[in-house]
């Protein structure tokens, strides 16, 4: 997956044999291959001739021998029945019964994670405008605080929910002060990157339920080398803004071709490489439920889709904030 909190979870999601192959619909950990039946009576008995001459045939099982035994016992008519109707009868163990991941345990957990960030930038927000110097120390908290929770997160083989919300609050106070900052200087911009956002967000949903746009090895390479792009371009601009051989604060972002901003140009290449991120977590999310993961693997699915989001309403929020600039 281009998403790098993605990669390789598809794999993850796949159940295997002890020997490493995918195993096959009903397969049971510990039974190695096919095994006699009560249908056909076990193996068969006697002696057979075969070209390395007679062969004696493995005898009934214990288990056999005291099942024949009960059978005989009963009388014409009078088989007990009672389990095979109480089973049949009873109601089939759905996903949350057996502890798999569903699309239920997906959207909660993103909910959850969505709440946290929400309630730590309104914090953010708060300080930032009544602290004076609360923002930078918010700002760059966040940031280093957020990076190394993604890290952990990411290359971390056990999934911890604790540390996923604590990268939610993370990610929170960060953009809490970044949007305090944009708002009092464009008033009204955050509001219209959260919509922005969220009709970014539906598009894609919508996209990928459409099976018009589908999450294809090309597609994935795409989304990939666009990323690796984008922040090619962002460390040079910043390099560029820091050393001061460019004075505008956007960096080159601030630059024009035709009378267009280099960074609208950008920023809307971010959003469709946001919607085609979105896409692949979407469907990561869809293998995870039809492969029956367990439900822990929700908690993962969840970073991955906040990880894209946060971005994205960054991108978009620059985005915003060059167009009504200029």
């Amino acid at each position: 997956m281009a998403n790098p909190v993605m990669k390789n979870l598809g794999t993850q999601f796949e159940q295997r044999t002890p020997a490493g192959y995918p195993t096959m619909p009903g397969y049971q950990p510990g039974r190695g291959g096919a095994t006699p039946s009560s249908h056909d009576g076990g193996y068969p008995q006697g002696n057979y001739q075969g070209p390395q001459g007679n062969y004696q045939a493995p005898q009934q099982t214990y288990y056999q021998d005291q099942q024949q035994a009960y059978y005989q016992d009963q009388q014409p008519g009078q088989m007990p029945m009672g389990d095979y109707e109480q089973a049949y009868a009873s109601q089939s163990a759905d996903a949350v019964d057996r502890g798999r991941m569903t699309y239920d345990d997906v959207i909660m957990k993103t909910g959850a994670m969505f709440g946290v960030l929400l309630l730590a930038a309104v914090v953010s927000w708060v300080a930032t405008l009544t602290v004076p110097g609360a923002a930078a120390i918010l700002m760059f908290g966040g940031l280093i605080g957020g990076f190394v929770l993604a890290m952990v997160n990411i290359f971390s083989k056990k999934i911890s929910p604790a540390l996923i919300v604590a990268y939610s609050a993370a990610e929170g106070l960060v953009l809490g002060s970044i949007s305090a900052i944009f708002e009092v200087t464009y008033p009204g911009i955050v509001v219209q990157a959260a919509l922005a956002t969220f009709a970014v967000m539906g598009v894609a949903l919508a996209l990928f339920a459409s099976g018009k746009i589908r999450n294809t090895s090309k597609a994935r390479r795409f989304v990939l080398i666009g990323l690796i792009s984008l922040l090619v371009y962002n460390l040079v601009s910043m390099i560029l803004v820091w050393t001061g051989l460019i004075a505008n604060p956007w960096g080159i972002s601030g630059m024009t071709v035709l009378g267009i901003p280099i960074g609208v140009l950008v920023g809307a290449f971010a959003v469709v490489l946001g919607t085609f991120s979105l896409i692949g977590d979407y469907d990561i999310a869809k293998q995870g439920v039809e492969m029956g993961a367990p439900k822990i693997f929700a908690w993962r699915v969840a970073f991955g889709i906040m990880v894209t989001v946060v971005w994205m309403y960054m991108e978009i929020l620059r985005l915003i904030a060059i167009l009504r600039s200029n």
